[in-house]
């Protein structure tokens, strides 16, 4: 009978050959990173290359020490500290082969809502050089219409009113940074890792705004001794399945609560803009540039807007995952006609290679059998992922005076996505903090199409372009008489 070895460090030295593990001490690895957010995303990206460094170069001073702020973090917390902070990373090739590795850089983890001051010591620890961040588009408590730092928000309020006992990322830096002018210990580098256009200038801005009310004395310390810089991460982490849970014990005898999978590509790009000393992470591929614009634009604009288009109108079509509607010809012939003619005049023209590469990169990337990403994961918290991945390209067109025939298709599309049935009449869930009001405004569109366009935090004034709002209305029209299927057809004639 074949025995499982539960993963936890007494066990590894017990897992097959084909499980890779370390090749260093984690007793001698000192802790320098402090992670907010301990997401599938974080584990299968930054702490990967976090634990290549570890693995491939010796570098025992980069340990992560992971935290969780949410009341819903409380189960991977829980299964993290019981398996010793390990946790086995499956990536998927698409030929069908399966690489299996036990990440061993986060050898240290705090679930904050069990003590807060703890987390504050920990931040506000010497050897801590870098705070990086996956808190997703919610955690930085944006305001819907303005896009500013909500110092309104209840959660806000609440932490300015019990400083040591904060419930927001905000509440926790503040009083770490706090701690380090006190004890004159110096700065650190606050490094976002999430998918939001200049993402550490947000941070920063952020950031500023919620010390100037709640500590004001603290401020200038933060801006002359703290950098926040801009960084763009790319690498496809779907949901863990059930079946990966089993074939990763069948196959492998490894029985992990909470794998991660992942795709082969990996790409990390940060401002070499740090207040002290950063791990080496150019010795594993991440790469450091001075400016991240044009490297976040291509990414945000090809790969999100690109799943974000799948999404929509595969779950419309009645695909359920990313693989299924990549492989549909029609679909796929108007993402790329889309990016061509639309996204491509938008981007840096001094990339232009790394446009062509990135786009046929992305396209391959969708097309991987094995991860299969689910639409419905895509789809989630569309209204967020809207107006920073597609919007911005129709504006740059319209403001250039170019064509955006695609993009109000797609825009159209999402309309009609939140009918919540697809066009074999099955429905779905809308998964957004605005779907109350989604869903009101496209049943309304029904009768009156444009309504959808005066939901004023995602649309904002783009309901003033009457270029854009012509070609969203004969797109709406040609949704509500034809299947997606068939409109894709028409429009991919026209090219």
């Amino acid at each position: 009978m074949q025995k499982f070895h539960y993963l936890n460090q007494e066990n590894l030295g017990l897992l097959p050959a084909d499980v890779i593990t370390p090749t260093f001490n984690r007793d001698n690895i000192t802790t320098s990173i402090v992670h907010i957010g301990v997401s599938n995303f974080h584990r299968a990206h930054q702490a990967y290359y976090t634990n290549e460094l570890m693995d491939k170069y010796g570098i025992t001073d980069c340990g992560i020490c992971g935290v969780d702020l949410l009341d819903s973090d409380r189960k991977i917390y829980s299964i993290l500290k019981d398996q010793d902070g390990l946790y086995t990373l499956i990536t998927k090739y698409p030929n069908g082969q399966n690489k299996i590795k036990v990440i061993c850089s986060i050898v240290e983890y705090f679930f904050a809502p069990e003590n807060p001051m703890a987390v504050i010591e920990k931040m506000a620890h010497p050897d801590i050089q870098v705070i990086s961040l996956t808190i997703a588009e919610d955690g930085y408590h944006l305001n819907e219409i303005t896009g500013k730092f909500d110092m309104d928000h209840p959660v806000v309020a609440e932490d300015i009113k019990n400083p040591l006992s904060p419930n927001t990322v905000f509440g926790y830096l503040t009083q770490a940074l706090k701690l380090r002018q006190q004890r004159k210990i110096g700065g650190c580098t606050i490094i976002s890792c999430d998918n939001i256009p200049a993402n550490g200038d947000t941070m920063k801005g952020s950031l500023f705004h919620y010390i100037e009310r709640a500590e004001p004395e603290l401020l200038h310390w933060v801006k002359n001794n703290v950098t926040f810089p801009n960084t763009m991460v790319d690498r496809i982490t779907p949901v863990t399945r059930t079946e990966d849970i089993e074939n990763l014990k069948t196959g492998y005898l490894t029985e992990d609560q909470w794998p991660v999978v992942c795709e082969p590509f990996a790409q990390w790009i940060i401002e070499d803009h740090f207040a002290a000393q950063r791990p080496p992470w150019e010795k594993v591929g991440v790469q450091f540039t001075r400016n991240i614009e044009p490297y976040e634009n291509m990414k945000l604009r090809l790969l999100n807007a690109g799943h974000s288009i799948l999404g929509i109108l595969g779950t419309l079509i009645g695909y359920k995952t990313v693989y299924e509607a990549a492989c549909d010809e029609e679909l796929m012939l108007l993402l790329e006609d889309f990016m061509n003619e639309e996204v491509a005049p938008t981007l840096d023209q001094a990339k232009k290679t790394d446009f062509t590469n990135y786009k046929q990169n992305v396209i391959t990337r969708f097309q991987n059998p094995h991860i299969k990403d689910s639409l419905t994961r895509i789809c989630k918290e569309s209204s967020a992922k809207v107006p920073l991945f597609i919007l911005p390209t129709i504006k740059d067109q319209l403001k250039n005076k170019r064509n955006i025939t695609r993009g109000a298709f797609i825009i159209a599309a999402w309309c009609k996505y939140n009918d919540g049935v697809d066009e074999n009449g099955n429905s779905y869930e809308i998964s957004d903090a605005l779907s109350d009001i989604l869903i009101r405004t496209a049943a309304l569109s029904h009768q009156s199409p444009i309504r959808f366009l005066e939901i004023k935090p995602v649309f904002k004034e783009l309901i003033n372009e009457d270029i854009f709002v012509d070609a969203y209305l004969k797109a709406i029209e040609a949704l509500r008489r034809k299947p997606a299927k068939a409109c894709l057809m028409d429009l991919n004639s026209m090219t």
